[in-house]
């Protein structure tokens, strides 16, 4: 697929405003210890945080999940919205992509400079009905772990957005 000129995702002002949530999603994440993680957790480290056992009491408890859902919608919003804007802009502008899963679809059939790495496509796929959920929904609840796993697909898939960003200059 050739560049188009005026088509820079880099001046897209949706663009600069999603580059702006990541880095409050990267702020919040950090006062409650999330960060980065470069490994998916294995089993017994999910088992082993399972059996700790926490002694605050149930106010801190709730402000904790207050927080860490906070966290993980945070990150889905700026996913959806991020991969929307890239599929416009992958499709000129000629197209409207009214949910996650409409802007997926639209970039899987892309080559080229849009073509997305298959492990990002599948991290979406995987967490479609989450986000879909989590999203549409105000009233849901979510574990650290949902959340680390939410920041991280965001974190990783803004870097790819960056990078596309990047490499259209």
């Amino acid at each position: 697929m050739a560049n188009n000129e005026d088509s820079n995702l880099t001046d897209d002002q949706n663009y600069c405003q999603l580059l702006s949530g990541v880095a409050d999603l990267q702020s919040s994440a950090c006062d409650i210890n999330i960060e980065r993680q470069t490994k998916e957790t294995s089993i017994s480290l999910e088992e082993h945080d399972k059996s700790i056992h926490d002694d605050k009491n149930e106010e801190e408890n709730l402000k904790i999940i207050k927080q860490t859902t906070d966290i993980a919608r945070h990150a889905m919003i700026l996913l959806v919205r991020g991969i929307q804007l890239l599929a416009i802009h992958a499709s000129h502008k000629s197209k409207c992509f009214s949910s996650f899963s409409s802007a997926i679809s639209f970039l899987r059939e892309q080559e080229g400079v849009y073509e997305v790495p298959k492990h990002l496509l599948l991290q979406w796929e995987r967490n479609v009905g989450l986000i879909d959920l989590f999203t549409s929904d105000e009233g849901l609840y979510c574990n650290k772990r949902i959340a680390q796993d939410m920041f991280d697909v965001c974190m990783e898939t803004f870097d790819w957005l960056r990078s596309l960003a990047n490499n259209n200059k």
